[in-house]
């Protein structure tokens, strides 16, 4: 059985163009590429046929992408609140509470990758509105990701956030100046 495990690659098809992009390179670089990821995603979404788009379409299209560069201490139920922004149009997304609010109704995407601190536990939610829904749990030896992948049908208002587990006091997201801890979400369909 031959295993790529030393060869992090991603093939990206958009429009009949292959791109390939590696994983080794600096959070800069990262940062950018995913930035021009996003931008062409709604630019293909936005014409209807995988064209330039439309860049007025793009303002009105919801999508953030938020990060944390510090520790945050969390008690039983609290908010992790992502505090920085890359992206944010309709700013849908509120650094101050950690919580995204729907401008529209649709079908939308959210994503989100945490870090627990060296060798301590990490246990929160996704929640849509007062329902959890996806869960993360890490444990163990270093420094360990979660990560959350969810589609979700919402309505104009309703909310989504990350939360720590009830009962779980004393846990904390980790994050730096290389920005480990990311929260994201974007319309795919009204």
């Amino acid at each position: 059985m031959f295993i790529l495990q030393h060869l992090p690659i991603v093939c990206l098809v958009l429009s009949g163009q292959i791109c390939v992009v590696s994983s080794l390179c600096s959070s800069k670089l990262e940062n950018s590429l995913f930035d021009d990821l996003i931008g062409m995603m709604l630019k293909l979404k936005g014409s209807g046929h995988g064209g330039q788009g439309n860049t007025s379409t793009q303002k009105n299209t919801p999508a953030f992408t938020a990060y944390r560069n510090s520790i945050q201490s969390l008690s039983s139920n609290a908010i992790v609140k992502f505090d920085k922004l890359w992206t944010n149009t309709m700013n849908a997304y509120d650094v101050t509470t950690g919580v995204f609010t729907a401008p529209l109704p649709g079908l939308y995407h959210f994503s989100a990758v945490v870090m627990s601190e060296e060798g301590k536990t990490l246990f929160l939610h996704l929640w849509h509105n007062d329902t959890k829904t996806a869960g993360s749990y890490t444990r163990g030896d270093g420094y360990k990701t979660g990560t959350f992948d969810v589609v979700l049908t919402l309505q104009k208002g309703d909310r989504i956030y990350i939360r720590c587990k009830g009962g779980h006091d004393s846990q904390n997201i980790f994050s730096n100046g290389d920005n480990y801890s990311t929260f994201s979400g974007h319309l795919l369909v009204k």
